[in-house]
């Protein structure tokens, strides 16, 4: 199965979601994001204190695990989704548009538990206990 990976998702599993986690190195899930990805995730950990407190580590082990975590996603370069990103930005808000674009671009579903992707239906999306139960976890 092929899914496009939206930022919750990883911060779920940096979280110690045990579920997210097994999803995330699934070998019959092949992952994709946005080049956005990369700099959302950073972003959002910087900015909240209460995830880098939740989470319980060490800068260096906090860089660590999201080397990690990061390891079976295969980033796309903006260039390959960004002739999409106007068609998204009418359906979505500007930070989840990469993501839409990039589902238009590589014909790929979305995996998120953001209620935004749900509210649309270009793109079919999939929550994590909705492949859970495609899966058979």
């Amino acid at each position: 199965m092929r899914l496009i990976i939206d930022a919750n998702i990883l911060l779920a599993a940096f979280l110690k979601s045990a579920v997210t986690r097994e999803l995330l190195f699934d070998d019959e899930i092949e992952l994709f994001a946005p080049e956005y990805f990369a700099a959302e995730i950073t972003r959002t950990i910087k900015k909240s204190k209460f995830l880098r407190l939740s989470a319980g580590l060490t800068k260096e082990e906090i860089e660590e695990l999201l080397a990690y975590l990061f390891g079976p996603i295969k980033i796309m370069p903006k260039e390959k989704y960004i002739r999409f990103m106007e068609k998204a930005k009418q359906h979505m808000p500007e930070d989840d548009t990469p993501y839409l674009a990039l589902a238009f671009s590589i014909n790929v579903p979305i995996w998120s538990n953001d209620s935004a992707f749900k509210k649309q239906s270009l793109a079919a999306v999939y929550t994590t206990q909705e492949l859970v139960k495609i899966l058979g976890y």
